[in-house]
């Protein structure tokens, strides 16, 4: 039984396609969380319970913005050790060798 497994030049522009997927992936909910906790800030004419409940929103909604900065810091983590160990440069070189 036969695998086939993906050349050079196939791996990484999948590599940048996932890299690339997973910076959008992240900006898009920075983005969505932020509207969100924007939506719900204002606190004029809300009595306390509806207050107290926006808050803890608010409060999920912060938290989905820290995973998505983390994933951020990790992607940049992993492009700066791929960097370091060579394999960076030589992506962009296969790709331009490719084009």
């Amino acid at each position: 039984m036969s695998t086939i497994t993906p050349n050079p030049i196939q791996q990484s522009q999948q590599r940048i396609l996932t890299i690339n997927q997973r910076i959008n992936d992240a900006a898009n909910t920075i983005i969505s969380e932020y509207t969100s906790i924007v939506a719900l800030a204002p606190v004029s004419g809300k009595d306390r319970t509806t207050t107290a409940t926006e808050t803890y929103e608010i409060e999920c909604h912060a938290t989905s913005i820290v995973r998505a900065i983390e994933d951020l810091l990790m992607v940049s983590r992993s492009l700066k050790e791929s960097w370091i160990l060579g394999q960076v440069a030589h992506s962009f070189q296969m790709n331009d060798e490719h084009a």
